[in-house]
């Protein structure tokens, strides 16, 4: 790229062409040195802020439910509105960035997601948390695709590799250290706000990242000549609520029939959209060009597996170790530490040595680590009920170095071949991809956890009835009352953890009722047997569970090998 094709625009920034206009070997960055670290810096703080916003407010639930009066439904929406205007937003963001430039889309994004934080902190009713949590998530998507746009403007094809390893340190503090962080900032309390904290901690970071990235960041060459496809941009968003709504909501209600039938839409839709795209020869939203990239396809299936695992397994663990084994919200946090130590590590060992020498190898090692990683919490959970963080330590380290391994290489060979004025689009359709995959992952990976949770209560109940029933003797009970008392406890737990919250016993089946004219030492026996029914209920449901992220990694195995080679 000559210099005469750059030219400057505003504060110490630059207009530039597009970078895969040229031969990667002639690559010419915009900016370069300490300034473009920088600039990279700028672009994760936005990515790390969307990440941390939708995984932190599952932390703040309860106190937000007693700070606002807010129903099991506004807790429900609190978190599918963010996912539903992220997902349904990310491709007509991304087409936005090719057209009006990923500089001021980025900084539109930014923008508002400060500002509607700033409200999201204010808001006095659960009606109004609802609306600026949809209002939230479409600023993430109007922020995210632009991060993987301004890398490509930022960085050789050669050079990828380290920035989609730092990307990838950032995805793992948002999605491991998101809970960890709410509950700091939950607990803490600054100033007696709260869960209002996890808010309003984004407006001063997010002030400064708007102002660092108006002087930093460089600006692709808007193309002028292109307009918003604006059918396709209602049918890709139709579709993707179709299909987005009843995976979210599908587990809670029991998966009606109305879910089916709305996800069969959703793909009706989706095939109109690809009709209509196919069709349209000026301005589509997704260039069908794209996919004739072989690293793009194999990309965006192997993306798809990788986080839709990946995702999946960090809430099923978080779950399991809070419900299950009973870590505080804290404690549960500090056991994802090794993962998010062993990301940025081999991350960075990846992009520089790992990944150049061995090219797809070192990808797919990454997959293989993450595959036996899983294998060894299966052995870990299985020995005891009451796994301690000492014995997840290893596991977490392994997987979060699979991650690692995994993560950059992949982002790089996804979007290596895509031409620069097409990267926007390709990057919501990742990002899209992507979230779709982690909705599909979650819910597949709830819904299988949720019901082995039931069906291994009634074996875990047999296990400890016995024992409940001489602690009760033990206690004065008689034996014909200890015999009715185990009768109840059995219905009362099975029912208990076949319900959508399994923290809340049924009506009358707290211990105190069960143990009703039995004396108050009864009741702390049937409370600690209930407890010890529990872990070994979900200390099964969570090694059957691991087999999915097992089989989801080894199909992203697989898939790998359709990757070029280097």
């Amino acid at each position: 790229m000559s210099d005469d094709s750059r030219t400057s625009s505003g504060a110490d920034t630059s207009t530039v062409q597009a970078p895969a206009a040229a031969p990667p070997d002639e690559f010419v960055p915009p900016i370069t040195g300490r300034k473009r670290t920088l600039a990279l810096v700028v672009v994760l703080t936005g990515f790390v802020l969307d990440l941390l916003d939708i995984t932190i407010v599952n932390v703040a639930l309860p106190s937000i439910r007693d700070g606002i009066n807010a129903t099991a439904s506004t807790m429900q929406w609190l978190v599918a509105g963010y996912a539903l205007a992220f997902a349904s937003m990310l491709i007509i963001a991304g087409r936005l960035g090719d057209i009006v430039g990923v500089r001021r889309m980025f900084l539109i994004g930014v923008a508002g997601f400060t500002s509607v934080s700033l409200l999201a902190g204010l808001a006095q009713t659960p009606e109004q948390l609802i609306v600026l949590r949809f209002l939230q998530g479409a600023m993430g998507a109007v922020m995210v695709p632009q991060v993987y746009t301004l890398i490509q403007l930022l960085y050789a094809p050669k050079e990828r590799g380290r920035a989609f390893a730092a990307m990838s340190a950032a995805l793992a503090f948002g999605t491991v250290g998101g809970p960890l962080v709410g509950a700091l900032l939950t607990t803490a309390d600054v100033a007696g706000l709260g869960w209002r904290t996890i808010f309003l901690v984004n407006v001063p970071i997010g002030i400064a990242a708007f102002f660092a990235a108006k002087a930093l960041l460089p600006e692709s060459t808007p193309n002028r000549r292109e307009r918003l496809d604006l059918v396709g941009a209602t049918l890709i968003t139709a579709a993707v609520l179709l299909i987005v709504y009843p995976l979210v909501q599908g587990r809670e209600q029991d998966w009606p029939a109305w879910t089916y039938a709305s996800m069969a839409g959703g793909l009706a839709v989706f095939a109109l959209f690809v009709v209509h795209q196919r069709s349209r020869t000026e301005s589509p939203l997704v260039p069908m060009s794209l996919f004739r990239h072989r690293s793009f396809n194999s990309g965006l299936v192997v993306v798809f597996l990788f986080q839709g695992a990946v995702m999946s397994f960090f809430l099923i663990i978080t779950i399991y170790l809070q419900i299950g084994v009973g870590y505080s919200i804290l404690r549960a946090g500090l056991s994802g530490l090794p993962w998010d130590i062993a990301v940025p590590l081999l991350g960075w060992l990846s992009a520089r040595a790992i990944t150049p020498k061995l090219g797809r190898l070192g990808l797919q090692a990454g997959l293989v680590l993450l595959i036996a990683s899983m294998f060894w919490f299966m052995w870990v959970i299985d020995s005891t009920p009451q796994v301690t963080i000492w014995q997840l330590l290893v596991p977490m380290f392994i997987g979060g170095a699979g991650m690692g391994m995994t993560f950059p290489p992949l982002m790089g060979y996804s979007l290596h071949d895509v031409p620069g004025h097409q990267a926007g689009s390709a990057s919501g359709v990742v990002n899209a991809n992507y979230q779709i995959g982690v909705t599909l992952g979650i819910a597949a990976c709830g819904t299988l956890f949720f019901s082995l949770l039931a069906s291994q209560a009634p074996a875990a109940v047999d296990d400890v009835t016995p024992r409940l029933r001489a602690d009760l003797v033990a206690t004065g009970v008689s034996d014909g009352q200890a015999g009715q008392i185990s009768d109840r406890f059995r219905d009362c737990v099975t029912t208990q953890l076949d319900a959508a919250d399994p923290t809340l016993p049924p009506p009358g089946c707290d211990a105190t009722s069960l143990a009703a004219g039995s004396g108050g030492t009864a009741a702390g026996v049937i409370e600690q047997r209930a407890f010890e029914t529990s872990q070994i209920s979900f200390q099964r449901a969570m090694v059957g569970t691991l087999w999915f992220s097992v089989i989801s990694f080894a199909l992203a195995l697989l898939g790998s090998f359709l990757l070029p080679r280097r």
